[in-house]
C-alpha cells in the first residue's frame, strides 16, 4: 500500500504535479477568495501526502467548479493518485504505514504463514 523506491518517487511526482495543476486552476493569476484558501489546504495535503483521498476529492471538486472545460489531465492524475495511494514518502505512510501484526497461540509464537 505504501510503495517505496522508484514507485514511491513516482507517486511523489504525481502528487506534486496534481498540486501544481490545482495551483494553476484555483488562483495563480488572481486569487478567488475562499476557493484559494481551500485550494491551498488541498495543495498542502497533496504535497505532504496527508489525508490523500480527501485532498484528491477536494482538488477534483475545485477543478470541476473553477477550471475551463478541458480537465482530462487533472482528472486522470487525480483518479490515478486516488487508486494508487500516497506512497512511502508521505505523511500517511508515517502515520498509518506498514505494520507487523503478530499472533500468539497459548503463549507461544504462531507458526510462520505458508507461502
Amino acid at each position: 500500500m505504501f510503495p517505496d523506491r522508484a514507485p514511491g518517487i513516482g507517486l511523489l511526482a504525481l502528487r506534486i504535479a496534481l498540486a501544481l495543476q490545482l495551483y494553476a486552476v484555483a488562483g495563480a493569476p488572481a486569487p478567488r477568495g475562499w476557493a484559494s484558501g481551500i485550494a491551498a489546504a488541498a495543495m498542502l495535503m497533496l504535497l505532504c501526502g496527508g489525508l490523500l483521498p480527501l485532498a484528491v476529492l477536494v482538488s477534483v471538486g475545485l477543478a470541476l467548479w473553477l477550471a475551463p472545460p478541458p480537465l482530462w489531465a487533472l482528472l486522470l492524475q487525480a483518479l490515478a493518485l486516488l487508486l494508487l495511494g500516497p506512497g512511502a514518502y508521505s505523511l500517511d505512510a508515517c502515520l498509518f504505514g506498514r505494520q507487523l501484526v503478530s499472533r500468539r497461540i497459548r503463549g507461544r509464537d504462531a507458526p510462520p504463514p505458508k507461502e
